[in-house]
């Protein structure tokens, strides 16, 4: 599709048109967007998206006249959940310990009296 110059023989650059629609406000929500998606792509590592949709339709009652209007969407990487480690059982039940493996007795976790790391001397 090409583009349709105006009267003068010009193409109205689509930023320009960007601006206008709701009083700028659809270009403000690109750029603030546009930061959140670079922060998030940065601290994530994974690859995001900032759609902008322009609607143009006849207006209603005015076939000189056409309505337009504009969205912007981000659709900004995640961070990937966690996971935990579970055995399931006969029954389908999750248990943190692996039923097939045998218990040692009397093995318990000691508590954590002094975390500070030593200066060992070389």
């Amino acid at each position: 599709m090409t583009d349709t110059p105006d009267q003068t023989g010009q193409v109205k650059p689509f930023a320009l048109v960007l601006q206008e629609i709701r009083a700028g406000e659809v270009a403000d929500d690109a750029a603030r967007l546009m930061q959140e998606l670079v922060a998030a792509v940065r601290e994530h590592g994974k690859k995001g998206e900032l759609n902008i949709k322009v609607v143009v339709e006849p207006m209603k009652g005015n076939s000189d006249a056409l309505a337009v209007s504009g969205d912007v969407t981000l659709k900004a990487p995640r961070a990937t959940p966690k996971a935990a480690i579970f055995f399931p059982d006969s029954s389908g039940n999750l248990l943190r310990d692996d039923p097939r493996q045998a218990a040692i007795p009397g093995l318990r976790i000691a508590p954590a009296k002094n975390t500070e790391p030593k200066d060992l001397a070389q």
